[in-house]
């Protein structure tokens, strides 16, 4: 665990408060799954933070959800002539399964889901190897080959571990879902290499039609026609973890540019909103929710910076840019002046609250700190706690992004254009109508004509 220093004299980031703050989050408050009483208080905390900082227009927004309240998955293989029980974990949003012994196949994806026909999982548990479906196409097939239950091995995560994690809402809604659970990398290989084909399972959930809260406070601009700087994080985790790193670093780091930016002499040119979402860990519920409630507010929404996952000991900064070569140019140029070095990657993804954003054709920034390739080891899983995280990672990032955010907010003009490139336009369109159930086309025009 990387322990606070008192601040430098080189930087005003208070790293006393920052680590307060994830103490909160994280030892008092703990796991704050979407809807719960946990996310609840840790979004009232939040907009106090915000209102003591001096912001304007502090207020809790909520938005619907559905919350996962409780689970438990029994799973066992025959291994060596008796059977061995292995964790496994529910995917938040799954249903449920019957208890019973069923034949065990193997399905490596993306590259043998053409293999799949209707029926043809019947009365089977696949394990799934690789990413589950990304495509609505792929989703379907799985879906149609009907198994009694899926097993999802993270590719990503080569550990002995069970990691949490959710399913698509809109693909639920729309097209269903078998029972889905996750299992150890490690137990899926020794289950290869022991020939594993018959295993044991049940699974039950408990899901609740709920509200999750999203924390909005504005530090007012001296000129309102200006599009506002939006700065993002959630304060949702998944089951089983406390989300130390993911994501209440984000949020920790949010109230410190919140703070330092309200406490500059003078007010910015442009406002910069903040906006702490829950139900993130749902593919981003809150965020959408909130775009599609204030698709009014299209017109001043000119930029978003998203802080997500910020805080590993070792690793690389990324920042996902979508927008023109020159935002990301002068983010990276920016930011290096005041000792940050970031890989900007110009690439679309839908898993953060970004995306509903770029839906409505707003350009962003999203930065992330990966320590293995693309990712992080102790995602979704007990081990992202606040032994694993470190203070002076947050740190450097809010020392660069306050003089960053606030060269843009006294812009009266800004460098890069405010239209997404057509590549990226397209993909959006399409990702949107496949993962959020959104319209492919025209976010745009429809808010011009709503503001004519």
């Amino acid at each position: 665990m990387s322990r606070p220093r008192s601040t430098s004299s080189s930087s005003s980031v208070d790293r006393r408060r920052l680590w307060r703050d994830w103490e909160v989050l994280c030892g008092d408050i703990g796991e704050r799954r979407a809807g719960t009483p946990e996310e609840h208080r840790a979004a009232r905390f939040i907009a106090r933070r915000l209102a003591a900082s001096g912001l304007d227009s502090v207020e809790i927004l909520e938005y619907p959800c559905q919350s996962h309240r409780s689970s438990r998955v029994d799973l066992a293989a025959r291994e060596g002539g008796r059977w061995r029980p292995v964790e496994a974990r529910i995917l938040a949003g799954a249903p449920g399964c019957a208890p019973g012994e069923r034949e065990l196949v193997w399905l490596e994806m993306p590259e043998e889901s053409p293999q799949l026909s209707p029926g043809s999982l019947r009365g089977r548990v696949v394990v799934v190897f690789g990413p589950l479906p990304t495509s609505a196409r792929d989703h379907r097939r799985l879906v149609a080959a009907a198994p009694d239950a899926v097993i999802h091995v993270d590719e990503r995560l080569p550990f002995s571990w069970t990691k949490s994690d959710g399913v698509y809402p809109e693909w639920v809604r729309r097209y269903g879902m078998p029972t889905t659970v996750a299992m150890a990398y490690l137990d899926a290989w020794r289950w290869r290499m022991a020939g594993v084909d018959r295993v044991r399972l049940s699974a039950s959930v408990r899901l609740e039609a709920a509200r999750s809260p999203t924390v909005s406070a504005v530090l007012p601009g001296r000129d309102p026609a200006l599009p506002e700087i939006l700065v993002l994080a959630h304060h949702d985790t998944q089951a089983g973890n406390v989300g130390a790193d993911d994501n209440a670093s984000g949020v920790v780091a949010l109230l410190e540019i919140a703070r330092q930016l309200a406490q500059r002499r003078q007010r910015p040119r442009r406002g910069v909103r903040f906006l702490s979402f829950g139900a993130e860990e749902q593919l981003s519920v809150g965020a959408a929710a909130y775009v599609r409630a204030h698709l009014a507010d299209r017109a001043r929404w000119g930029l978003v910076v998203n802080l997500d996952s910020v805080s590993s000991p070792l690793g690389h900064w990324a920042m996902y840019c979508v927008g023109d070569r020159a935002l990301a140019r002068h983010a990276q140029v920016t930011l290096a002046g005041h000792g940050l070095s970031v890989a900007p990657k110009p690439e679309v993804t839908p898993f953060g609250d970004i995306f509903p954003f770029n839906w409505a054709e707003v350009p962003s920034l999203w930065f992330f700190r990966t320590n293995t390739p693309g990712a992080r080891w102790q995602h979704h899983s007990p081990s992202d706690s606040l032994e694993n995280v470190s203070v002076e990672a947050v740190a450097r990032l809010v020392g660069a992004l306050v003089p960053m955010v606030a060269g843009l907010a006294d812009a009266a003009r800004w460098s890069f254009g405010a239209r997404l490139p057509l590549t990226q336009r397209r993909i959006i369109a399409r990702l949107g109508q496949e993962l959020f159930g959104l319209p492919r086309r025209g976010p745009r025009a429809r808010v011009e004509r709503r503001l004519s």
